[in-house]
């Protein structure tokens, strides 16, 4: 048992029995060490009690047209890390049919991750609109709101900032033994845009917004309410549409 962990996790404010949606960058936390990351893992497991649920991240970024999404593999790109792959083998682990925005998880409220009849990352079904429902936290291990923030973009979708355009993509997902094609709604983004999640955590923090913060020896550790950020991101959105954006005046729309 990592009690550095343990007692981290209680200075978050993260109760046996919540429901955690997990971004975690361990090298922020200086020990990589000979076994850390299974001890980590093992320490958050054992933690959470069985009426919990953990929730981590599992994105598939893939340009290839022929790419065959198959929720049984974690495909390796720049946002699979160490503790993904450790999470992804955990016995009982469900991971939901989404070829971008994919998350994986554990506990008692998992069986929305085995959505058939929508595969979109953001809106209404999608995997965050579900985060909101059942009163998720969010935990950011290490890292930034810069780093792990993806719920900002599900805001941006829903609130349809004029800097993206709605586009379709069409993907392949493996599927009742299958590949299925299907196509999902999403949105680009002009290439030379700059985002501050950042400093959008600070404005949200002057109009109420609260969260815990807890250093680690390379940076910080954030847990708060995903219904908060829902809320006060989408009141700082509705205020201004480039709330999000660093460098508005240089974004060609």
């Amino acid at each position: 048992m990592n009690l550095k962990l343990i007692e981290h996790l209680k200075k978050l404010n993260v109760k046996k029995n919540d429901h955690i949606l997990v971004y975690a960058k361990l090298s922020a936390f200086g020990e990589l060490g000979k076994n850390f990351v299974e001890n980590f893992l093992n320490t958050l497991t054992n933690y959470m009690d069985k009426n919990s649920t953990i929730i981590m991240p599992s994105y598939t970024f893939e340009k290839n047209k022929n790419f065959i999404f198959n929720k049984n593999i974690i495909k390796k790109n720049y946002s699979t890390s160490i503790i993904t792959k450790k999470f992804f083998k955990l016995k009982n682990i469900k991971r939901s049919l989404r070829p971008i925005h994919s998350h994986m998880g554990i506990g008692k409220k998992i069986n929305f991750l085995e959505n058939k009849n929508n595969f979109n990352s953001f809106g209404i079904y999608s995997d965050f609109y579900y985060f909101k429902k059942y009163n998720f936290k969010t935990i950011f291990l290490g890292c930034s709101p810069n780093e792990a923030a993806t719920y900002l973009i599900n805001l941006e979708y829903i609130n349809k900032v004029p800097y993206r355009k709605r586009i379709k993509l069409k993907k392949k997902i493996f599927l009742k033994n299958k590949t299925k094609n299907i196509t999902i709604d999403y949105f680009n983004k002009p290439k030379n845009i700059v985002f501050d999640y950042d400093n959008a955590f600070l404005k949200m923090k002057k109009i109420g917004f609260k969260y815990k913060k807890v250093n680690v020896k390379y940076g910080s550790s954030l847990s708060f309410k995903t219904e908060d950020l829902h809320h006060y991101g989408n009141k700082i959105l509705k205020k201004d549409n480039y709330c999000l954006v660093k460098n508005r005046d240089e974004i060609k729309i």
